[in-house]
C-alpha cells in the first residue's frame, strides 16, 4: 500500500505563490508548450460546408459538425448565461460554413456561416484552445494520433463528473504521521487561489485545520456558530439546513444541552471513530466543519481510505463483505423542539422527533472500484437484516474494521486551538471525541456542506483562476461546459 510521504506533501499554508503550488503538486495553468499544442495549423470547410476539418499543431485532426460549432458559440446566450431564444434549436442546422480562417498565430478560428439569405450570414470567432478541448468529445478523429485521446461511447459522457476527478482517482492513504494541512482563515477570505488549495485538500488528504476564524459574541445555540457560518458562506456557500433545528449549525457545550437526548452528544461518553450523517440516506454531509468556539483541545482523525486499503490487501474476504453487504444505521432524533431550539432549552415547547434510516455497505465503491464513501457509526448502528448464512462471518469482518479504525497507527492526533475549524471529507475521514483539558470550558460548533455545493464552488473558482491567467478565455467561454471538457482548460 502506498502511504503519503506527508512531511513533504503538506505543510502550514501561509500563502499560495507559484513555489507553493509546485511544492504541493498543484498543476500550473497550461504551460507555453501545452498552449502551443492547442493552436490550429489548418482548417477547411468540407461536405458543402456541413462539416469543418481542423488540424492542430500537435498533428491531431478532427471533423466537427458545423451546426455544433454554430450552436455552441457564447453569442447565443445572454448576460444571464441562458440561451437567448428557444428558436435557435430549429435554425442552427440550416447554417453551413462558407469559409473558415485560422488567424496568423493559430490561436483563433474565424467561421463565416451562411444561411439561405445574405441577411442571415454571420461570422463568429472561436478560440483554438476551446475547440481543442472539445475535439476528442465531439469531433470525428481524422488520423490515428487523434484516436489515442479520450473516446466516448455512443451515449456520450458518463455523467456530470467533477474537476476534482483526477485528484479523487489518485488519492493517497495516510496514517498517524500525517501533518495536518493548516490555513489562516482571514488570509483565505482574501485569496481565491488559497480557497482552491483548501478545497483540493478536502479531496486529498481529506482534512485540514483553518485557524483564525473569529470569536463569537456569545456562546448560546443561536450565536456560537455565527463566525463559522459566515466564513463557510464566503468560501463555499451556505451550510446544509437541518430538518428541525432553527440554525444551520449545531452547538455542543462541555455540559451540552443535548446530552440528555443521546449518547452522541454526551462528552463524558467515549465515542468511537465515526463519520457523521450515517443515519441520513445518501449521507448528505460531504464536508464537515467543526469550530472550536471556546476552549483549546486536541483531537484525532483516521483515514478511512488507508484502513480500507489495508483491509483489501490483508483481509480481502472481510473487505468484500464490507463493500457488498448492506448494514443499517437508524435512529429517532428527539433532541429538538418544534421551534428549532434544543428541547432542554424550550421548556413547554412540543418536541419535533423524526425518524432516520440508511441501509448501505460500510464501504461504498464506485463503478471503477475506487472507495467512494465510508459510513461508520457504531453508536447509530441499527438492527441490520443480515442473512443467516453470512451473519457470523460478516460480524467478524465488521469487528475487525471497527477495531482497526481505533488503532493508533491509523489515527492522526492534532492540536485544535480556540477559534479554529477542523474540516473533514465526511465520506473519507473518521473522527472521534476530542480530549478536553481539565477545567476547560468548551463550546464546539458543527455544520455540513453537500457534495454538489463543494464541487461547483471549486468549479467556479477554477474558472475565475483561468480567467485571471488568460483574460481572453473569459466566463462566456468557460461556463456551460461539461466538467470533462472544462478540466483541460483550467488545469
Amino acid at each position: 500500500m502506498a502511504i503519503i510521504g506527508v512531511a513533504s506533501k503538506f505543510s502550514l499554508v501561509r500563502g499560495i505563490g507559484a513555489s507553493h503550488r509546485l511544492l504541493h503538486g498543484v498543476v500550473p495553468f497550461q504551460t507555453m508548450g501545452a498552449r502551443r499544442t492547442m493552436k490550429i495549423a489548418s482548417a477547411h470547410a468540407v461536405n458543402n460546408g456541413k462539416h469543418v476539418d481542423i488540424e492542430f499543431v500537435d498533428n491531431t485532426a478532427y471533423r466537427f459538425h458545423t451546426s455544433w460549432i454554430k450552436d455552441s458559440h457564447p453569442n447565443n446566450t445572454g448576460s444571464d448565461y441562458y440561451r437567448k431564444s428557444a428558436k435557435t434549436l430549429f435554425e442552427v442546422d440550416q447554417y453551413v460554413a462558407e469559409r473558415v480562417e485560422p488567424c496568423e498565430d493559430g490561436s483563433q478560428l474565424k467561421v463565416h456561416f451562411k444561411n439561405c439569405s445574405i441577411e442571415n450570414d454571420v461570422t463568429e470567432q472561436y478560440f483554438s484552445s476551446w475547440l481543442k478541448a472539445f475535439a476528442p468529445f465531439v469531433g470525428s478523429p481524422l488520423n490515428e494520433k487523434s484516436k489515442s485521446g479520450d473516446t466516448l461511447a455512443e451515449t456520450g459522457l458518463p455523467g456530470t463528473g467533477s474537476l476534482l476527478d483526477n485528484l479523487y482517482k489518485n488519492r493517497k492513504p495516510w496514517r498517524s504521521e500525517l501533518q495536518m494541512p493548516t490555513f489562516d482563515g482571514q488570509e483565505m477570505l482574501k485569496d481565491e487561489d488559497m480557497q482552491i488549495e483548501f478545497l483540493e485538500r478536502m479531496m486529498d488528504p481529506g482534512c485540514a485545520l483553518i485557524r483564525n476564524i473569529g470569536k463569537p459574541n456569545a456562546f448560546g445555540h443561536a450565536e456560537a456558530g455565527i463566525p463559522m457560518e459566515a466564513f463557510v458562506e464566503k468560501i463555499i456557500g451556505r451550510l446544509n439546513q437541518h430538518p428541525v433545528r432553527a440554525t444551520r449549525f449545531g452547538v455542543m457545550h462541555t455540559q451540552t444541552r443535548g446530552e440528555l437526548a443521546g449518547a452522541d452528544y454526551d462528552h463524558k461518553n467515549p465515542l468511537s471513530m465515526h463519520t457523521d450523517h450515517s443515519v441520513y440516506n445518501g449521507t448528505p454531509g460531504y464536508l464537515q466543519f467543526m469550530y472550536q468556539a471556546q476552549g483549546s483541545v486536541y483531537s484525532r482523525v483516521c483515514d478511512g481510505l488507508a484502513v480500507a486499503e489495508y483491509m483489501k490487501e490483508n483481509h480481502p474476504e472481510d473487505y468484500h463483505l464490507l463493500t457488498s453487504v448492506q448494514l443499517t444505521h437508524s435512529s429517532r432524533n428527539c433532541i429538538y423542539a418544534k421551534n428549532g431550539a434544543y428541547r432542554r432549552d424550550a421548556e413547554g415547547s412540543e418536541g419535533a422527533s423524526f425518524e432516520l434510516v440508511h441501509t448501505h455497505p460500510v464501504l461504498t465503491l464506485d463503478k471503477d472500484g475506487h472507495l467512494e464513501k465510508v459510513v461508520q457509526s457504531e453508536t447509530k448502528r441499527g438492527i441490520s437484516a443480515l442473512p443467516f448464512d453470512i451473519y457470523d462471518r460478516y460480524m467478524e469482518a465488521y469487528k475487525r474494521w471497527t477495531t482497526l479504525v481505533e488503532e493508533e497507527r491509523f489515527k492522526c492526533t492534532f492540536d485544535w486551538p480556540e477559534h479554529s475549524v477542523i474540516v473533514m471529507n465526511n465520506w473519507r475521514v473518521l473522527h472521534g471525541r476530542a480530549t478536553v483539558p481539565p477545567n476547560t470550558e468548551r463550546v464546539m460548533v458543527f455544520g455540513y456542506v453537500m457534495k454538489t455545493i463543494y464541487e461547483n464552488r471549486h468549479r467556479l473558482l477554477k474558472q475565475r483562476q483561468a480567467e485571471r491567467r488568460n483574460p481572453e478565455i473569459n466566463d462566456r467561454w468557460l461556463t456551460r461546459l461539461p466538467n470533462q471538457v472544462l478540466t483541460s482548460l483550467v488545469h
